[in-house]
């Protein structure tokens, strides 16, 4: 049984943790142009605590001096703050859909567009280059793989993976409708897999950050699969929007399966498969930028 004073204790430390946090979040966003003010602050804090600690930093405080000064320790920072979870093919039933309902569009299309947003270490964009081969529409291809972590992009240019990785990528691969054998499309060396250098010259990996940064082309297909759950309604409002005027008429946007998108009203898009997060960009002149 907690003693009298323990609640409040409590309840002035967690206080005292967010008003730091803000401050540290603010400072960085002034200072760095890295916007993490309108993730969920639950989630946030949580990693900013696990960096801190991680980092034997005595404090947020102490965490926001070091961060501003010392670069190593923003990208240890960023990399903390970023979302690593992914496989190749996750979601296997969503590429299904991709082939059968947007593939067929895509090949209209003299030169194919797609953007993976949140990309982290590369495993969505390569399983769409591997899927557009497949369809013979590699070749006039372009993906581009954006993210803020600048670890999980040199990962991700690297396009190598621990080997037991490639169990789950073989089973999500078959499920989502490959065409070949998944060993066709990477080569295994010791604990370690290298995929085919046919599917690297097609993907371009750069910083992106969606909580500052704005249109940089026009696409036919955008995948922001399972970053939405970490936005506050308007950070994902503004994704949203940014993701409306990047696509091409009749352009799909695929979210995550357990992701729904705030514009209710359908004022931007149309479900095509509501189960599988995809979405198609709805005509309205109404939209202002």
């Amino acid at each position: 049984m907690s003693a009298p004073g323990d609640d409040s204790e409590s309840a002035q430390s967690l206080e005292l943790t967010r008003i730091e946090a803000d401050a540290f979040f603010y400072t960085v966003f002034e200072y760095l142009g890295y916007d993490f003010r309108d993730y969920s602050d639950a989630s946030r804090n949580r990693r900013l605590l696990r960096f801190v600690q991680r980092n034997s930093l005595g404090s947020i405080s102490e965490a926001q001096g070091k961060v501003l000064r010392d670069a190593d320790l923003l990208s240890a920072f960023l990399s903390a703050m970023t979302v690593n979870v992914t496989e190749m093919f996750r979601d296997p039933q969503v590429f299904g859909k991709i082939r059968e309902a947007l593939v067929p569009r895509l090949g209209t299309y003299p030169r194919i567009r797609v953007w993976v947003a949140g990309c982290s270490t590369g495993e969505e964009a390569y399983s769409m280059a591997i899927l557009l081969a497949e369809s013979g529409l590699l070749e006039r291809s372009t993906i581009y793989a954006t993210d803020i972590d600048a670890e999980s992009l040199r990962a991700a240019k690297s396009a190598i993976y621990p080997a037991d990785a490639m169990i789950t990528a073989t089973r999500n691969y078959q499920a989502s409708g490959g065409m070949r054998p998944f060993s066709e499309w990477y080569v295994a060396k010791y604990d370690r897999c290298i995929l085919s250098p046919e599917l690297r010259p097609h993907i371009e990996f750069f910083s992106h950050n969606l909580a500052t940064d704005n249109v940089f082309g026009e696409f036919h297909l955008i995948m922001c699969r399972n970053v939405f759950i970490y936005f506050e309604d308007s950070l994902q409002r503004r994704a949203e929007l940014l993701f409306w005027q990047s696509l091409a008429n009749f352009g799909t946007l695929a979210i995550g399966t357990r992701e729904a998108l705030t514009d209710a009203g359908g004022t931007l898009f149309t479900p095509l498969d509501r189960k599988q997060g995809l979405y198609v960009k709805k005509q309205n002149d109404h939209v202002r930028a």
